[in-house]
């Protein structure tokens, strides 16, 4: 196979999820509604980065939605002079989203990268 014959599927999306009593898995409600694109690991790993929280998101579990509310607001709150950066910006859309998502989905209890 040649290089230019296969495409190299690299990035994450930001998702919102319950844990399933029955199965023991992480699952998202079914025919849910994404706000956030596909973005990179790169750009996964430093919106976690800047959070404190671990970037290394493909080996770590999702993080409780209220827990993540709470860092992402504090982030803000923290940064608002610099709310014209890109990472600031990062920061405020996945705080968005999961605001929503939690709004939107009450049985939603994390939210992390996949």
């Amino acid at each position: 196979m040649r290089a230019h014959e296969f495409t190299l599927q690299e990035g994450a999306d930001f998702y919102g999820y319950y844990k399933d009593a029955e199965k023991g898995v992480y699952s998202y409600p079914k025919g849910m509604d994404f706000k956030i694109g596909h973005v990179s690991n790169v750009t996964a790993r430093s919106i976690l980065s800047s959070l404190r929280l671990d970037p290394d998101f493909e080996n770590t579990s999702p993080y409780p939605i209220d827990d993540f509310l709470k860092t992402t607001q504090s982030y803000l709150n923290a940064n608002a002079a610099d709310k014209d950066s890109v990472e600031y910006d990062n920061v405020e859309a996945v705080h968005i989203e999961a605001s929503r998502f939690k709004k939107q989905h009450p049985e939603i209890t994390h939210v992390g990268f996949n």
